[in-house]
């Protein structure tokens, strides 16, 4: 082989900063715009943020309302409706310890126990672990914690599901029913709905089984749940809209919850000059205007995929029935729309959109394609449906298998689907196997 220079052409996707920015805008969602285009924003100093401004209408309508600093005709504080207390699980259990006939020297190791129960109610530490760190005996610890699981909610300080649900029953005087015998001794066969092995173990019948497993599921396995901080308020921030009048769709980008995008004035004066900065504010200027134009190419790529959507999607727009979807695959909103189908991917991730009904995420709306037997097909939406219909009816002392639900989509729907298809859209609807379906009368 000669060895030597040579020029040759060819082509090559050049993924530019540009377009990697044009990509992650077009991924972000409405609710982190924001924060992205601040890190934009302290990188480039002709970058000004304006705050979306539907973001806080809520807060300054309720300011307002309480009148100028606050005061309406009172002394309270205009953002004082927004604060509640609520009593946690260890102020309610710490109040309850007071009148526990507790040593002083052991009021140290209690007050442990109390802080070492979690969000649910359970203790999530052992005896023997506590009597290590606090140089006391197991048995003294084990007392503390049989104290500690006399208060309210019952079933608190329990170590383990078996003995929250025994704790509940005991406080209802059940010590000798089958349903503290299956939890004391069986719980793990009765997770797995071995009904059957259950009644011939305890020389029952599987209805009484059935029975006690179902007395079980009226307990409280998460006790300290009701006392539990609630988490932080999720808010939607829909990206696009869809409104109806006098049969009309009308399509439109929610503006109001994304940042605007300004030029700083301040520093815009300096461009015209030439010194030592006009290399670097021309280059920010340029990143300013990549920057402008991608959220440009961002508005324009939802509007387009949402009018699509909804000219596909008509006859869900008027009656919101899920079963309604007609099958759409990205590729085909892609084709229409002109752009490239992991376009759509990343412009529909996360993207919610606000109907008359609710808010729907965007990528709900496209669903694979289930074929009929007269040659047309449906959204798998629609065959999920016929599923939970069919369970729903079922005779539940003979469940329909996986391979029975198939058959019957055929014969019923014209639905040609696999048996591990059922099962996985079985799945997706949480719904159990038919053997733990399964429903016994005597």
């Amino acid at each position: 082989m000669e060895m030597g220079l040579f020029q040759q052409q060819s082509m090559n996707l050049v993924m530019t900063t540009e377009l990697r920015q044009a990509i992650a805008i077009l991924q972000v969602p409405s609710y982190e715009l924001t924060s992205y285009l601040q890190e934009q924003a302290l990188e480039n100093p002709l970058i000004e943020i304006a705050e979306p401004k539907g973001m806080f209408t809520t807060l300054k309508k309720n300011v307002r309302k309480n009148g100028v600093n606050g005061r309406s005709g009172g002394d309270h504080q205009p953002l004082e409706h927004l604060i509640i207390e609520k009593e946690t699980l260890f102020d309610y259990l710490y109040k309850q310890s007071i009148l526990l006939p507790i040593q002083e020297q052991d009021q140290k190791l209690f007050q442990y126990l109390l802080l070492s129960v979690d969000e649910s109610g359970y203790l999530t530490v052992s005896a023997e672990e506590t009597a290590d760190r606090f140089h006391t005996t197991v048995e003294k610890c084990e007392e503390l914690i049989a104290l500690l699981q006399t208060l309210e909610p019952v079933g608190i300080g329990a170590r383990d599901l078996r003995e929250c649900l025994l704790l509940q029953l005991e406080d209802q005087h059940l010590q000798h029913t089958l349903s503290y015998i299956i939890v004391d001794q069986y719980l793990d066969q009765l997770a797995e709905r071995k009904m059957k092995w259950l009644a011939t173990h305890l020389n029952v019948t599987p209805h009484e089984v059935e029975e006690a497993a179902d007395f079980l599921q009226t307990l409280d396995p998460r006790p300290g749940a009701a006392y539990a901080p609630a988490s932080d308020q999720a808010y939607l921030y829909p990206d696009v809209s869809v409104t109806e009048e006098n049969g009309k769709f009308h399509i439109a980008v929610n503006e109001q919850y994304s940042p605007m995008l300004k030029l700083n004035e301040s520093y815009g004066t300096l461009l015209n000059e030439r010194n030592a900065t006009s290399k670097f504010l021309d280059d920010s200027f340029q990143k300013f205007n990549w920057l402008k134009k991608a959220l440009e190419q961002r508005k324009e790529t939802l509007l387009n995929i949402t009018k699509e959507i909804v000219r596909v999607q008509e006859k869900y727009f008027v009656t919101f029935n899920r079963s309604d979807l007609i099958p759409l695959t990205l590729k085909e909103v892609a084709d229409e729309i002109g752009v490239h189908e992991s376009t759509v991917s990343r412009a529909v991730k996360n993207k919610v959109l606000q109907t008359s009904k609710g808010a729907v995420e965007l990528k709900s709306f496209f669903t694979a394609k289930i074929f009929t037997q007269d040659g047309g097909s449906v959204s798998a939406t629609s065959a999920k449906s016929e599923i939970k219909k069919l369970v729903e009816s079922e005779d539940k002392t003979k469940p329909l298998s996986d391979q029975m639900l198939a058959s019957l989509l055929e014969k019923n729907s014209g639905l040609t689907i696999s048996r591990r298809t059922v099962a996985k859209y079985r799945e997706e609807l949480n719904i159990p196997s038919s053997s733990k379906r399964k429903r016994y009368t005597s």
